[in-house]
């Protein structure tokens, strides 16, 4: 029978054992918590060259449309050219 004076005391292997246990919990703890800052970290990166893909295409598409532009530009300015020489034809064929 035991006695009641007698308290069991763990061995110096169970305390460490329950020692390495809860540093192992503690750094769990703390990797996760490090993992979901670079999940942030990532997914924000993620969205910023998203946005920066989508800012090269804008770009793209404006350049294109500067392009288009300057053609319609040009056929506008070669018609004016081409109606005040015809009207200035019918001019002088009115006056002759």
């Amino acid at each position: 029978m035991k006695n009641k004076n007698s308290i069991h005391k763990s061995g110096p292997i169970l305390s460490g054992l329950i020692n390495i246990f809860f540093d192992m919990i503690k750094h769990f703890i703390r990797d996760f918590e490090n993992m979901r800052k670079v999940k942030k970290i990532d997914s924000a990166t993620e969205k910023f060259s998203a946005l920066e893909h989508m800012i090269i295409r804008l770009e793209e598409k404006i350049y294109d449309n500067w392009k288009i532009t300057e053609k319609l530009k040009n056929k506008l300015l070669l018609g004016n050219v081409i109606n005040i020489a015809l009207l200035l034809v019918i001019i002088y064929l009115l006056i002759k």
